[in-house]
């Protein structure tokens, strides 16, 4: 099924659309997948979030 799904894409993208509707919808595809590998890798190496917020700490008794 999926294999039927890329072919079905890349017939409509390299064979029927022009050349003026192909390359910006590349470009967006290229630009989201580049997107989303850098916030993948920034959640992967960056600081943990802990450790950026405040916490506050309260005074009340807990019994």
């Amino acid at each position: 099924m999926s294999f039927t799904i890329v072919r079905f894409v890349y017939a409509v993208f390299f064979h029927d659309l022009p050349a003026w509707v192909r390359y910006p919808a590349l470009a967006l595809g290229g630009a989201v997948v580049v997107h989303l590998g850098l916030g993948r890798l920034r959640e992967r190496f960056g600081a943990p979030a802990d450790e950026d917020e405040a916490v506050q700490e309260s005074r009340a008794d807990v019994r």
